[in-house]
């Protein structure tokens, strides 16, 4: 009888060294999937905190027909300033040839609530395009670092040209 109780007693201490060191790995494990959703968390809170919009009565976007530009105004509705480069804008699908920006009013970190004004060039557009045309524009550009993320903005719209 003393046998079964010294191997139950052995089978026992065994049982619980294992569960014991099972244990410690969920715990380790379980803190890493938490220490994950921490940076999702944040790197998700930074990403509804940027937004861009197309600015301007959208009826009224100048074309210049003797210089084939389109000149577009965005501006920043996040909370957090956005990168003047690299951004890319398409015309009914096509990207321009040239484009040039610049951020109004200060002209170097476009913060919430100012303005990229982007003049875009593309010498097909001479043949394509005409004053009362509708065109679809699309945006897309990058924030600057929010919590150590990066995030894309983009809006879409469709303008009516207006040659002035």
């Amino acid at each position: 009888m003393a046998d079964g109780g010294a191997s139950s007693m052995i089978m026992l201490i065994t049982a619980l060294l294992i569960s014991g060191g099972v244990s410690a790995v969920l715990i380790g494990q379980w803190s890493e999937v938490l220490s994950v959703a921490q940076l999702e968390d944040r790197a998700s809170l930074g990403e509804s905190q940027v937004g861009v919009a197309i600015a301007g009565d959208p009826a009224m976007v100048a074309y210049d027909t003797t210089l084939n530009t389109i000149t577009l105004y965005f501006v920043n509705t996040g909370e957090h300033a956005l990168e003047t480069s690299p951004y890319e804008i398409r015309i009914n699908g096509d990207a321009p040839t040239s484009s040039s920006a610049s951020v109004l009013p200060s002209g170097t970190s476009w913060e919430p609530g100012y303005l990229l004004e982007v003049t875009l060039t593309n010498a097909s557009w001479n043949t394509t395009l005409s004053d009362g045309d509708d065109v679809a524009v699309f945006f897309i550009g990058i924030s600057e670092s929010v919590n150590s993320h990066t995030h894309s903005v983009t809006t879409y719209a469709e303008v009516r040209l207006h040659v002035a």
